[in-house]
């Protein structure tokens, strides 16, 4: 598989200097601080596989070549993702027991690698000629469904809005790790359109969750900087729906997170 470029360097370059921050020894002493805060990140997301599965909403009618296609029939391929990046805005509380709650808005997007595996009605097609989709007429000269689907242009984008609770490790020192989860919602925005053919370009809202961990190191009683690991994933596959055929399909958001950022607090 191939990765895509990285469109925001500066981010992989703030990570690695966060990675030396954190596993160097903190000489200043450090306890547990309360009050709002607010911060930023924005890192590399890696994000799993699709195992995209639908169905067929109305009836394709038969022609000379293929037959007709029912409403109702199952339709699946697996779609294979590019690396991309995240970024994401927080706001929170911290209390002097080390828990802190937060509100946070996330973005993240990546590029589609290729799609593969298409069936419909659980048969693979990938070997058939394409036209049993476009419903044309068939011709030796046509490429197959899976020649078509391996390029993989297209990719996903993911808008979401996050309630998060998070507990600081106190440790005597400039550095804390923490562990956290969060719930919320998470608008996913799909575009699939390998070989330049417009298969589908919608979006959908579900409810999400994450799971997180890292350490934050102290840089003054106002600010710090944090490294941190998420996944993040959808609770159901978004829905949508395709421009290509007359199809429904769930598409999947799982997607791990390596970032790093700064938080400043104020008041108190």
């Amino acid at each position: 598989m191939k990765n895509s470029p990285i469109t925001l360097p500066n981010f992989a370059a703030t990570l690695a200097v966060m990675t030396v921050l954190i596993a160097a020894p903190a000489a200043a002493q450090s306890e547990a601080k309360s009050g709002p805060y607010i911060g930023v990140s924005g890192g590399i997301t890696l994000p799993g596989d699709s195992s995209n599965s639908g169905e067929f909403d109305a009836d394709v009618a038969a022609t000379a070549d293929f037959d007709a296609i029912p409403a109702g029939t199952e339709l699946d391929w697996q779609t294979e993702n590019d690396n991309g990046f995240a970024i994401s805005g927080q706001f929170g509380y911290a209390f002097e027991n080390g828990f802190r709650v937060e509100l946070e808005g996330a973005y993240s997007e990546y590029d589609v690698d290729t799609h593969t595996g298409l069936s419909v009605g659980g048969a693979d097609i990938d070997s058939l000629d394409v036209a049993v989709l476009t419903r044309g007429a068939a011709d030796a000269a046509n490429p197959t469904v899976g020649a078509v689907i391996a390029d993989g242009q297209g990719g996903v984008k993911n808008y979401g809005l996050f309630g998060n609770v998070f507990y600081d490790i106190e440790t005597g020192s400039a550095i804390k790790p923490f562990v956290g989860a969060g719930v919320g919602y998470q608008w996913t925005e799909v575009n699939y359109s390998p070989s330049g053919v417009d298969v589908g370009d919608d979006d959908d809202g579900v409810l999400a969750y994450q799971l997180m961990a890292g350490a934050s190191v102290e840089l003054s009683e106002r600010a710090e900087v944090f490294g941190q690991y998420t996944f993040r994933a959808n609770a159901e596959d978004a829905d949508i729906p395709l421009n290509l055929l007359p199809a429904t399909l769930g598409v999947e958001s799982d997607q791990s997170i390596v970032s790093a950022g700064i938080r400043f607090r104020f008041g108190g």
